[in-house]
């Protein structure tokens, strides 16, 4: 079989140019790095995606071929430097393209102390999605404990939360949920960045955003080859960190056959959590988690809201709430007929379950293993770098054959990279540079 598609130099421009947005991924940008994993805790799959993360924070494989795809991943992506003391330095974003997301949660202070005197980022994570203009994304625990644990150890229960209930000073006494209610009126003094995080969290709230939420994780370690195929982490394989809906049996059974072609005799409990995920128990427990989540939100969003309901801020909730002492859930529920609940559903982000997954191949992750054997492509239609110590065979052909037979006029160079020069040198290291033909 001929895997090289030499005529690919001799198509306009304009199809050139569709085909390298066609490789570009869909990704789910994370500005922080993975402090819990979202897997039951004690659950059978314990993996720390570290090195995923920052992998997943670089442009994407076509950045690296010649000039003209280079051009095309410029135009639809950037860096943005979330410039937050848990953050990663800068990331690499496609704003129309993907998902921003937080894993920050504030359980990851439990051994330091106070968790409750943390300062939340949640406000200026969604000024950035907004300015962005990207979906956000969050960890469950952010709004409301979710506890996969408790479904893994009852295989029998769909019981994986406890009924919230406020405090005097709001749910948990922490900021999170507060930030992501927003208010409905802007109102007091505030210097320049806080009215902004409240405009921007008013304006998300009137075109009802859709707020990502991450219930649970799973690290697939497959061969790269297997996962490059798939196409389940981007066409060539420069999205390692993909999402989910819960409920799209579809979708997850097409991460689970991978597992279970490439994975199942060497993490052979890992299938529990698959079987979890499409079990009706899992979208139960999801479920609840959702109303009693909304509940929280629409609590605090009532807090930002009680002078403008005087002088009868308790109707809002069934029963008459007298006054604003700790209750929960159990006790009181929002009067759905009440007009000021009406407006707020309208306004509340539209919260979407959804499941991580993450592919981390057993030795390292290829991605600049190709970008290897991309950037080297010369004037002449051949490639300047032929033996990588993986092996060019890690690629997909087909995309092989199109780069192959590119002939660009020109290529970036180790230091003429999107990403810093030094980690470019790093990437590039223990390479062996030589010649193929065009058609390799």
């Amino acid at each position: 079989m001929n895997d090289s598609f030499p005529a690919f130099k001799r198509l306009p421009l304009e199809l050139r140019r569709i085909i390298w947005k066609l490789c570009l991924p869909c990704r789910i940008a994370e500005e922080d790095i993975v402090y819990f994993l979202l897997d039951g805790n004690e659950s059978r799959q314990a993996c720390w995606t570290r090195r995923t993360t920052y992998l997943n924070a670089q442009p994407p494989v076509i950045a690296f071929v010649n000039s003209e795809s280079r051009q095309v991943a410029l135009e639809e992506g950037r860096r943005s430097k979330p410039n937050e003391s848990t953050s990663l330095e800068s990331i690499w974003v496609q704003p129309r393209r993907d998902v921003l997301h937080l894993n920050w949660m504030r359980l990851r202070y439990l051994y330091h102390g106070d968790i409750y005197v943390v300062p939340s980022p949640i406000s200026l994570f969604l000024l950035r999605a907004e300015t962005l203009r990207m979906q956000p994304s969050v960890i469950a625990e952010i709004i409301h404990s979710f506890s996969l644990k408790a479904l893994l150890d009852d295989p029998e229960s769909s019981d994986a939360t406890d009924s919230p209930r406020s405090t005097r000073y709001g749910i948990h006494n922490t900021s999170d949920v507060s930030d992501i209610a927003g208010c409905t009126k802007l109102e007091g003094k505030c210097d320049d960045i806080q009215r902004r995080v409240k405009e921007v969290e008013h304006r998300l709230r009137v075109a009802q955003t859709r707020l990502n939420v991450t219930m649970a994780a799973v690290s697939l370690h497959i061969p790269k080859d297997a996962a490059l195929r798939s196409g389940l982490f981007g066409l060539l394989g420069d999205a390692p960190v993909q999402m989910v809906d819960v409920g799209d049996h579809v979708a997850l059974r097409e991460f689970q056959t991978l597992f279970r072609q490439h994975a199942l005799d060497k993490e052979p409990a890992l299938q529990t959590l698959f079987d979890l995920f499409t079990s009706s128990r899992f979208g139960t427990a999801v479920e609840t988690w959702k109303r009693q989540a909304e509940w929280c939100i629409l609590l605090e969003m009532w807090r930002h809201a009680k002078t403008d309901l005087a002088p009868n801020p308790g109707s809002a909730w069934i029963p008459y709430l007298p006054d604003d002492n700790p209750f929960s859930m159990s006790q009181y529920v929002p009067n759905e007929r009440h007009p000021w609940v009406k407006e707020a559903r309208r306004k509340m982000p539209r919260l979407r379950p959804r499941i991580m997954k993450l592919y981390r191949k057993k030795l390292g992750y290829p991605s600049f293993a190709r970008i290897g054997v991309l950037i080297g492509e010369a004037g002449n239609g051949t490639l300047t770098l032929a033996q990588i110590i993986e092996g060019p065979e890690s690629a997909p052909s087909t995309i092989l054959g199109l780069i192959a037979g590119a002939g660009a006029r020109s290529i970036i160079s180790k230091e003429d990279t999107l990403m810093e020069p030094s980690k470019a040198r790093m990437a590039l290291k223990g390479w062996r540079f030589g010649q193929v033909s065009a058609g390799f």
